[in-house]
């Protein structure tokens, strides 16, 4: 007994500094810019991928091992000065949901780069010489690799400890994090000193890579999980507090190691389970952020007026019931790749409008939006497949009362205590949860998930629409897809979408008035919830195959991409980006890592030029073609939307 529990207690160390190493980095410029790098994970796979190159998969010394490491940590240091200039420099007093999106984009820029450089294949590197064997105190086995991760986790900690709270450099840096503006006029050089922060931040991701590289196959997802778990423990410890991401760490890394022993069938699960009892319970981390800077120096979402269109609006309907019509002929003229792309984005369409929903008139933010879409792509697959002819749109109609209860249980005990920042890791942790119980399920298909669903057919009792084929299938799709949308848009449009909007443009100011925010939000989260699941719904029949890729905390990133890229000041916005993004995918499928560089650098390039996407770029070429109309009255001029600038949402 005595030896599991010392077993237990070392793993936990071992599997904490871990996460520590990475989460240090990322703890790091959160305090100083409060900026939540998704990024890191791409740099700290960067700077493994540099000291791989440096040493090599069999390291000769020591010596050797630990150069490379900070090889790769200098590299991406370097990386970290460029980008600043390039990107993050942009994103300061910007809306932290839109800094979430850019550093995910450019975390697909690392992805792609990382391709093109070193490929697809996995590689593996040995501990070196001198910590590739086990030691034997007290007659227990120890792994000399772990004890030097541990005794690594502990010297950044240390360093870090001693660099921010007792050297001036560290408080001049706090100082610049809590008021740059005041320390500049005391002298401060606060691009120099802001520069310097974020190399040191960069560097500590790209030598985490290089440190952890024995722990792990090399490989272009390596950064997705630890930048997951360092997420957790930057959360658990308090935003930018470099103390609380190190005992954060060691609570991560004591619970995996609990989990291992007492619930062996289900390892990982413990972690997010108590990760979101943990947010409920104290959402604001153990310790206040270091340095943390006042929300109002934000930019706000809405900050630009309400856009008049040029063009009227029966010839938008008029160009919208063309387009719904040419869709509809498409099983006559084209194969079935093109036609399974398109029904492909017909319910990304229905995805994204369902989380716009919350990011575009709500003003919430969820990044495991893929765990509703996942409720009703199983449930629909069980149904079709154990129950015989099972009416189809009864199981539509339960997928979104089960997404619906599900967002509700969310919704009541999450919305009243957080948002933001806070509400994205909240949901990126259940939707994780949920994702290993459906991969620890044997009913659920496991890992392989449920394959060859069949698809329906609808009985009306006089007459039956058969939905076997693809063209069926394809046509339902595209009804439900205008019904849906069509019914969104009257909600939206409505006295309920009118006060949605007025609490994301001013929360306070709206309960202020009478309004009952908290009600609003849970009624627009339970409607998100269950439009999402229908979306799941109607994807199980028509690729036939569900498994827990659908509920990976990237396929939560989908609705999100498709939504920037067309615009989250308009209804129309995830419509239009769902179809840009389809487009630019199938373009350059064939091109590996090309790929993912062009979609995360033209949605970093939307972000920082065109924050309004594609339908924001339209409305300024409406006003250089046609000139801005004559203000209304009562209404002033600097109150029309700029280029760079955020609209209101919904307006159309």
């Amino acid at each position: 007994m005595v030896n599991e529990l010392m077993f237990a207690v070392f793993n936990a160390a071992a599997f904490g500094m871990a996460i520590f190493v990475v989460a240090a980095g990322l703890t790091l410029i959160f305090g100083l810019m409060r900026l939540l790098n998704m990024a890191q994970g791409g740099f700290f796979m960067i700077g493994a991928y540099t000291a791989y190159s440096v040493m090599g998969r069999d390291v000769q010394s020591l010596g050797m091992f630990l150069f490379a490491s900070l090889v790769g940590g200098v590299v991406v240091a370097l990386l970290g000065l460029v980008t600043d200039r390039l990107v993050l420099k942009r994103l300061r007093n910007v809306d932290p949901h839109y800094v979430l999106i850019a550093t995910f984009a450019l975390m697909m820029v690392c992805t792609g780069v990382t391709k093109l450089i070193w490929g697809v294949d996995f590689f593996s590197v040995n501990p070196p010489p001198g910590l590739d064997q086990p030691l034997n105190p007290f007659g227990l086995f120890f792994s000399a690799y772990q004890l030097f991760v541990i005794g690594s986790g502990i010297v950044v900690y240390l360093i870090l400890e001693v660099a921010i709270h007792r050297l001036w450099f560290g408080k001049l840096m706090q100082a610049l994090a809590a008021d740059p503006w005041m320390s500049g006029v005391l002298g401060l050089n606060v691009s120099f000193g802001i520069a310097l922060s974020v190399m040191a931040s960069f560097f500590l991701a790209g030598l985490a890579g290089g440190l952890l590289l024995p722990n792990q196959s090399l490989s272009t997802g390596l950064g997705d999980s630890y930048l997951m778990f360092a997420f957790f423990a930057v959360i658990i410890g308090g935003l930018g507090n470099i103390r609380g991401a190190f005992i954060g760490s060691l609570v991560l890394g004591l619970v995996q190691s609990l989990n291992t022993v007492l619930l062996p069938a289900v390892p990982g699960l413990a972690i997010y389970v108590v990760l979101a009892g943990f947010l409920l319970w104290k959402p604001n981390g153990l310790f206040p952020a270091v340095g943390a800077q006042a929300e109002a120096g934000s930019e706000a979402h809405g900050s630009g007026g309400l856009h008049r269109p040029r063009i009227s609006r029966p010839v938008w309907q008029a160009l919208g019931t063309a387009t719904v019509v040419l869709l509809a002929t498409l099983p006559l003229w084209v194969n079935a790749g093109p036609l399974y792309v398109v029904g492909t984005v017909l319910i990304q369409i229905v995805f994204a409008l369902s989380w716009n929903i919350l990011f575009g008139y709500t003003g919430l933010v969820s990044f495991g939006h893929a765990g509703f879409f996942a409720i009703g792509a199983y449930l629909t697959a069980l149904a079709l497949r154990h129950i015989e002819g099972v009416p189809f749109l009864g199981v539509l109609a339960c997928a979104a009362v089960f997404g619906a209860i599900a967002a509700w249980g969310i919704g009541v005990l999450a919305l009243r205590r957080m948002t933001g920042v806070f509400l994205a890791v909240l949901t990126v942790a259940l939707a994780e949860a949920l994702r290993l119980i459906i991969g620890f399920s044997t009913f659920l298909g496991r890992e392989d998930g449920i394959t060859d669903i069949p698809r329906p057919a609808l009985d009306f009792g006089l007459f039956r629409i058969d939905l076997t084929s693809s063209t069926a299938y394809y046509w339902f799709l595209l009804a439900t897809t205008v019904l849906i949308t069509g019914f969104l848009w009257w909600l939206l449009h409505s006295r309920f979408g009118r006060t949605l909007q007025t609490i994301r443009q001013d929360a306070e100011r709206a309960a202020f008035m009478g309004t009952d925010v908290a009600r609003y939000r849970l009624a627009a989260f339970v409607i998100s919830g269950a439009v999402a699941a229908v979306a799941g719904a109607m994807y199980a029949p028509w690729s036939r195959i569900v498994t827990v890729e659908e509920v990976n905390w990237l396929a939560s990133a989908q609705p999100m991409l498709n939504t920037l890229l067309g615009g989250v000041s308009s209804f129309w916005g995830p419509v239009v980006g769902a179809g840009l993004f389809a487009a630019i995918t199938y373009a350059t499928r064939t091109m590996m890592g090309l790929s993912e560089l062009i979609v995360g650098t033209g949605l970093l390039a939307i972000i920082l030029l065109a924050p309004n996407g594609a339908v924001g770029v339209w409305r300024n070429i409406e006003e250089r073609i046609w000139g801005r109309r004559p203000a209304l009255p009562g209404e002033k001029a600097s109150d029309k939307p700029g280029v760079g600038k955020l609209e209101a949402g919904g307006v159309r």
